[in-house]
């Protein structure tokens, strides 16, 4: 064997030898044992409400497995929760923030100021804002953010929910430490709610909900962005569309004209401007009931119907993972009724509103 081809072997083996250690490295941070810092369940879960306030940054991806029925004017809503969602986050503050969701052509941004909302579409070039705070909408990816998901989660999980150590995980490159919350009410399929967040800021870094959405950070910082990543700055080649939240309350109560009960299956209206859509009770199980106008509440029936509803009267009933909803019709009035509640609840709110 000539010296040439020793030494080209020699070479080849050390090149073997790298590309061999840099593919076990992320293999052996994967599987090491992972040690949080030591913090009671309870203290985690204040410090993890209070981070939610505070500043934070970095890129999430959140995956939901419910599927939904092609529901009319709600595509966007059933894709966070049946597919995966990539975001880029800037918080500073629960009044300055910027989520951008990221898809392979282009983003779709949401702002919030002081003075109210504003959305950029990429794709249509088109800024929409809105003053004030909204009386009503979908829900948005940044829900889905996980600090802000475990906010909402833990407090409506009430003072009497159960808190217990998870297993630490590491997290976005975070030791993060784990705590389970289960809450006490029994008609929220919502069994259980596993955050895991710094130990030391609180920061949630992931959120599991029940096996049926799961969020967490890529990458993380709890570093306040700089000022203008969250100020919306639409420039002059785009289109912009603008209205005040009253302004938008009274165009949803002229389209669907309904006169929502006070109180169904047991709870109360939560008060609120707008006379077609209405929230009830609170915590986990709350119900929200929207009056679909015309043609629309057709097309809302028929969607539950064709994803394999199961009938009951006057409509019919869809469970997707921890989801329920039901469509129910009352003359020509159509109701549709969700929640993270049992078949039983939303079946006996659905017949209350007939």
């Amino acid at each position: 064997m000539s010296v040439v081809r020793r030494e080209a072997r020699r070479r080849w083996a050390v090149v073997a030898a790298l590309v061999g250690a840099l593919v076990a490295v992320p293999l052996v941070v994967a599987f090491a044992p992972v040690t949080a810092e030591r913090v009671e369940p309870a203290v985690l879960r204040d410090r993890i409400m209070v981070a939610a306030q505070g500043p934070y940054q970095g890129y999430v991806q959140s995956r939901g497995s419910m599927v939904l029925p092609d529901l009319p004017q709600l595509a966007d809503t059933a894709a966070l929760f049946s597919g995966t969602t990539s975001m880029r986050v800037w918080h500073a503050g629960p009044d300055a923030w910027r989520v951008a969701v990221l898809d392979p052509v282009g983003e779709k941004d949401w702002f919030r100021t002081p003075e109210g909302s504003f959305t950029w579409d990429y794709g249509r070039n088109l800024w929409t804002g809105s003053a004030g705070e909204p009386a009503a909408r979908p829900p948005q990816a940044s829900d889905l953010v996980p600090p802000e998901l475990a906010l909402r989660l833990l407090r409506d999980a009430g003072a009497g929910a159960r808190i217990a150590a998870l297993a630490d995980r590491r997290i976005a490159g975070v030791a993060a430490a784990g705590i389970r919350v289960t809450a006490a009410d029994p008609d929220s399929t919502i069994g259980a709610v596993d955050v895991w967040a710094d130990p030391r800021t609180g920061l949630a870094l992931e959120v599991d909900v029940g096996g049926a959405l799961t969020t967490r950070f890529l990458d993380a910082s709890a570093a306040p962005p700089a000022e203008d990543v969250v100020q919306p700055r639409a420039s002059g080649s785009s289109g912009f569309a603008a209205a005040t939240q009253s302004e938008i309350a009274s165009s949803l109560n002229s389209v669907a004209r309904a006169n929502l009960p006070g109180s169904l299956a047991g709870r109360a209206r939560v008060p609120g401007p707008l006379s077609a859509l209405a929230v009830y009770g609170d915590g986990l199980s709350r119900l929200v009931v929207v009056a679909v106008p015309g043609r629309l509440g057709e097309r809302t029936l028929n969607a539950l119907r064709n994803a394999g509803g199961t009938p009951i009267a006057t409509g019919y009933l869809l469970r997707s993972s921890v989801l329920t909803l039901a469509v129910t019709r009352s003359g020509r009035r159509t109701y549709l009724v969700a929640g993270f509640v049992t078949a039983d609840l939303i079946t006996r709110a659905a017949g209350e509103l007939r």
